[in-house]
């Protein structure tokens, strides 16, 4: 036996923390768009090697004992293997802490010099050829054979389930864009190759790219390990549209990534001498979406400005700095806002809410829908 069992309680110990350090660096990798296939591919055997053990206690324990006794489960070498495998992948060193695992050959056997040859024996009978009977039990391990030379070799193989997964960008970033801009978003898609094949890889929506979209994916080069990056640009997007990708193997699951870029029309806000404005030359513009706001208001002897769409309704709640609701203090209209400068300009119907009086603001008033 190479290891105790107080070495392999402490390898597996040890695995199960690197991995877990290894989810944190593949999070960091795939935000940061780096490659990381090979670690994604380290932790996979070393999540395999560990299921394995696992499953073969599992096996051990629920197997009656026999009469006489048999072996059952993985035999003594295949464990090994696996330990010595689990080692390597994740660099143990020591056990428990400050105790090198090394793994030390036999010493050196001095003999003395041979004597006189005896008299030769009989021959013995011929020999019959060894059947060797290979398996495993356990249901995500194979037993792959092959032939080196005179000698069979028998490796066991991972075929653990591992899912096609696909990781969506978009360029630009920014998910709420102003209605009236015409913009072209470019589709950064990263596809990974699972256990199996890709067989498709599809954009769902917007439609209208899916040819020029097929047209680039070299699935032979994905499924041999090759780059998986493609980017493609969507033209002339000029409402909420939803990018969807999806990727499939076959098995029936298909794994998807989706963005969405949603157009509206911008609040505004702030003050003006006047008790009149033209909210879109005149105050600050906000491109967001319907939502309670927050405005910082600091000016004195003004008439204090909120405009939003009238479609999103009535505001229900005005409240100053000190949290005291001043609704009744704020006059309503409704009256029409254009745009200018953009590529489709558009006329909208909206709620302005203005101070009565010219007053004086120093602070963060919360308007609530």
């Amino acid at each position: 036996m190479i290891y105790t069992q107080a070495q392999k309680d402490s390898i597996i110990y040890q695995s199960q923390v690197w991995l877990g350090d290894l989810g944190e660096q593949l999070v960091a990798l795939e935000e940061g768009m780096q490659p990381c296939s090979d670690l994604y591919c380290n932790g996979y055997r070393v999540r395999v090697y560990m299921q394995a053990l696992q499953r073969n206690d599992e096996f051990v324990a629920s197997t009656p004992v026999e009469e006489p006794p048999v072996q059952i489960g993985l035999k003594d070498w295949q464990e090994e293997n696996i330990y010595t495998c689990l080692v390597s992948i994740t660099g143990i060193h020591d056990y428990p802490v400050f105790t090198p695992l090394t793994i030390v050959g036999p010493p050196p056997v001095i003999v003395g010099e041979p004597g006189p040859a005896g008299p030769p024996g009989q021959d013995g009978q011929d020999g019959t050829s060894a059947n060797i009977d290979v398996r495993s039990n356990i249901p995500s391990i194979l037993i792959q054979e092959t032939q080196e030379g005179e000698v069979k070799v028998y490796t066991l193989v991972d075929n653990t389930y591992i899912e096609p997964t696909v990781v969506l960008a978009l360029d630009p970033s920014l998910s709420v864009t102003e209605i009236g801009n015409v913009i072209d978003v470019t589709m950064n898609i990263n596809l990974f190759k699972g256990r199996d094949d890709v067989l498709s890889s599809t954009i769902i929506s917007p439609s209208g790219i899916d040819a020029s979209y097929q047209s680039i994916v070299d699935l032979a080069a994905l499924n041999a390990g090759g780059p998986s990056a493609r980017n493609v640009i969507a033209a002339g997007i000029i409402a909420t549209t939803t990018f969807n990708v999806d990727i499939a193997d076959g098995i029936p699951n298909t794994n998807n990534a989706s963005k969405v870029k949603t157009f509206v029309y911008p609040f505004f806000d702030g003050s003006t001498v006047a008790d009149t404005v033209n909210p879109y030359s005149g105050l600050n513009k906000n491109i967001a979406t319907k939502s309670n706001k927050s405005v910082a208001y600091d000016a004195d002897g003004e008439y204090f400005w909120f405009c939003y769409p009238a479609s999103y309704g009535d505001l229900s709640s005005i409240k100053d700095q000190n949290g005291f609701e001043v609704l009744a203090s704020f006059t309503k209209t409704v009256e029409d806002v254009t745009s200018t400068g953009l590529a489709n300009n558009w006329t909208e119907s909206y709620n302005y809410y203005r101070t009565t009086d010219a007053t004086n603001i120093h602070g963060t008033f919360t308007f609530n829908f």
